[in-house]
């Protein structure tokens, strides 16, 4: 092994880790395994009693290792953590790796856009405070651990600061500077050059020590190279530039002044909501993450409601569109329950705090979006491609457009250095890092607010390749609701409606409403069978038809058989209405050429119905295994699957569809598998609408970057020279708008 590949390692010689969910000796085999299959692992030695695995390697990412446990069926004991930093949108990405090659680090993901840093790592290997100091010196970048995942604004206060300051003392430079006093000029500037742009400065050291270029680098060039030439010419009595270094400076910050006031807006649209205000029924006012169990709060008219609660008094209209996507106002009254993040439009009421912190639904969901923000879009690699030589190949074109104004066509060292730095100042990869991000933040934050929590990301642009959707029948297509209808002796129905009394089943459930109040004796129930019991003093057999036939003589129609003293007297047909926006939704999905299956457990003839009643292929009788190897075929064959379903029941097939999607009927949405939860059927249809346009506003996004980037450098370069001439200052200003511009765009939905 290389120095190189050694230095790359993400786990030491040993690691452990604490793995979750195993309960007998083949699970510990099971997971030893797993970690043994992955490439680069010496050996393992899982801990039944303890739950820890010992792992030795040679050459493996921990990521992966993890991962294997994860797919295998079990979970590992991971922390996260959110730090904060200064950072380049271009940068995101390398910083990313470096922090994943730290020994501990799981995974790593950088949001540029407000500056937050999420790290998934192995508690039992590192502690956040000693990965913050190791991001520190792996990286040069000093992070600071946040409380919350709320980009706070203390950037654009910073810049602010850093803005005014440039003003102030540019104004005097060009005075000075105009009035033939170039050694005032060069101390006016230096607060500007050297305290305003010094983020510049400090961010192109930064990346120098990590062996890349970025903004910082074209910025810290461009204004170093226009100042120190002043100072060289101020020592000779030549023309000086401090005019130009110093505006430079100052319109580059108010382009990312406005650049970062705009990225700071974008991300707290969700996020604010954990910062919300409580109101106690004695008037004090708190923080609402300082609430309690049992506290009682006031809420009035207009307001949010802060936490989670049951209605102890009052009266008043909800609007909880954040949870159910639906913006029709929901009446409330004592004992109704109410959700966190929602609003009362009209009323008052005083709440019983159920739930708090981060068990409310609201850190829930911001949990959620904070995740989904980081996410990275398989078309961002290209992105990062392309801005990992944009920089270089800028200071070569800047070089070379000095060396043609000079040597090629006679122009002045004064000149030709103008059109130099002018090109420097002109380009800015920083767009380019922005598109993708701001992209995605502003579709998860909108789609959070209709009640659509969207947990990765990526899987939007996945979502919009989708060839094949496969959806769960009961509770997603059907209402879930499930009611009979018997057919044969009265009585055996009657029978049949006492014995099912006694097991939970939801078809159970439907055939025990039928009124019945015979006593049962000797009750045995046959899982996913049916069940058995004395009824009256008969041997009553009440279940699907195989099963009955097996131990019952005679026939029926029917879904379910009843068996009364070893022979078939009665049936009963199931019937689950269809919802009304799966029908709507299954058209529009036709509409748009995918194929469309229904994968079912229900074995009935009404799965053969609902099928029939919406024209799509269904595939009935089928366990919660079948069904995640009908998805796992699908992929198999190339196919690009979205499986629907209730989140629970089917949250192996979820796992394994490309794009897992979660019907919630709840407030909890912790505990649904899925990369994206939607509260109804129906709402798949927006999902796609946004699906399709975060794709096309990445692409947008990227075209003015790149659009941008054309136009300018070559119009700062002089190509267009006498005809067009921009001077480096103004460079700088457009260049700084090309952020803003895609920020900007970012936020207009079209």
């Amino acid at each position: 092994m290389s120095n190189k590949e050694s230095e790359k390692l993400r786990i030491g010689k040993e690691e452990e880790l604490k793995v979750v969910g195993m309960h007998c000796a083949t699970c510990s085999s099971t997971v030893s395994k797993s970690i043994k299959g992955v490439k680069g692992v010496k050996d393992a030695n899982v801990n039944l009693a303890s739950g820890i695995a010992k792992v030795e390697v040679e050459n493996a990412r921990l990521k992966d290792i993890v991962n294997a446990i994860r797919k295998a069926g079990y979970d590992v004991v991971t922390q996260k953590v959110s730090f904060k930093v200064d950072i380049n949108p271009e940068d995101a990405r390398k910083l990313e790796e470096k922090i994943e090659d730290i020994k501990g680090v799981i995974k790593a993901s950088v949001n540029p856009t407000n500056g937050v840093i999420l790290v998934e790592f192995n508690p039992y290997s590192i502690t956040s405070d000693e990965l913050a100091e190791e991001i520190y010196r792996k990286t040069g970048h000093k992070v600071t651990k946040v409380k919350s995942e709320v980009a706070n604004k203390s950037e654009v206060h910073e810049m602010l600061k850093r803005l005014i300051i440039a003003w102030v003392f540019t104004i005097p430079t060009l005075y000075f500077q105009y009035s033939g006093l170039p050694l005032v000029a060069l101390f006016t500037s230096i607060p500007v050059q050297f305290y305003a742009g010094l983020r510049y400065h400090l961010g192109a050291y930064r990346a120098f020590k990590n062996r890349t270029t970025n903004m910082d680098t074209l910025v810290s060039l461009s204004t170093n190279i226009a100042w120190f030439y002043s100072l060289y010419a101020v020592i000779v009595h030549q023309q000086t530039f401090f005019d130009v270094a110093s505006l430079l400076v100052s319109f580059i910050l108010i382009g990312k002044t406005l650049e970062a006031y705009l990225k700071e807006r974008i991300s707290v649209q969700i996020t604010s909501l954990r910062n919300l205000k409580a109101r106690l029924e004695d008037g004090r006012v708190i923080n609402a993450e300082e609430l309690k169990v049992g506290d009682k709060i006031i809420v009035k008219g207009g307001e949010v409601i802060p936490a989670d609660g049951i209605v102890d008094e009052g009266k008043g209209e909800v609007n909880e569109s954040i949870v159910t996507g639906e913006s029709m106002p929901v009446k409330k009254g004592k004992g109704d329950a109410v959700i966190g993040g929602s609003t009362l439009i009209s009323g008052y009421l005083k709440v019983y705090v159920t739930r708090t912190g981060e068990r409310t639904y609201i850190s829930q969901v911001v949990e959620a979006v904070n995740q989904a923000q980081t996410a990275r879009l398989p078309i961002q690699n290209l992105v990062d491609k392309v801005s990992s030589v944009f920089t270089p190949v800028i200071i070569g074109v800047s070089a070379l457009v000095f060396t043609v104004w000079k040597f090629l066509l006679g122009f002045s060292t004064e000149d030709a250095l103008l059109f130099s730095v002018a090109t420097l100042a002109s380009a800015c990869p920083c767009p380019f890092g922005l598109a993708t991000p701001l992209a995605v933040l502003t579709s998860v934050n909108r789609l959070a607010k209709k009640g659509i929590i969207v947990r990765n990301g990526e899987s939007l642009e996945i979502l919009k390749k989708a060839d094949t959707f496969i959806f769960d029948k009961t509770g997603t297509i059907t209402e879930g609701k499930i009611s009979v209808r018997g057919e044969g002796d009265k009585t055996a129905i009657s029978y049949a409606s006492a014995i099912e009394k006694m097991s939970n089943h939801p078809i159970a459930k439907a055939i025990s409403s039928i009124p019945s109040s015979l006593e049962v004796k000797d009750f045995t129930e046959f899982p996913g069978s049916g069940v058995y019991g004395k009824v009256d003093g008969h041997d009553v057999i009440v279940g699907k038809r195989d099963f009955v036939l097996q131990n019952c003589e005679g026939d029926g129609k029917g879904d379910v058989l009843v068996c009364v003293d070893g022979k078939v007297t009665a049936w009963f047909y199931l019937e689950d209405k269809v919802r009304d926006d799966s029908v709507k939704v299954i058209d529009a999905l036709k509409k748009m050429g995918k194929r469309i299956i229904i994968a079912t457990g229900d074995n009935s003839e009404n799965a053969e119905k609902v099928g029939k009643e919406l024209e799509v292929d269904v595939i009935k009788g089928l366990s919660a295994d079948e069904k995640a190897e009908l998805v796992k075929n699908e992929v198999k064959k190339g196919r690009i699957v979205a499986f629907i379903g209730d989140g629970i029941n089917d949250a192996i097939a979820i796992k394994e569809a490309n794009v897992g999607i979660a019907i919630s009927s709840g407030t909890d949405i912790a505990k649904y598998a899925g990369d994206i939860i939607i509260p109804k059927i129906g709402d798949l249809l927006t999902l796609l609408e946004y699906s399709r346009l975060t794709v096309r506003k990445i692409k947008e996004n990227l075209a003015w970057a790149f659009g941008y980037n054309s136009i300018l450098v070559p119009i700062a370069a002089g190509l267009l020279y006498p005809a067009i001439y921009l001077p480096p200052e103004y460079a700088a200003l457009a260049m700084s708008m090309d952020s803003v511009a895609v920020s900007l765009w970012s936020l207009v939905k079209v």
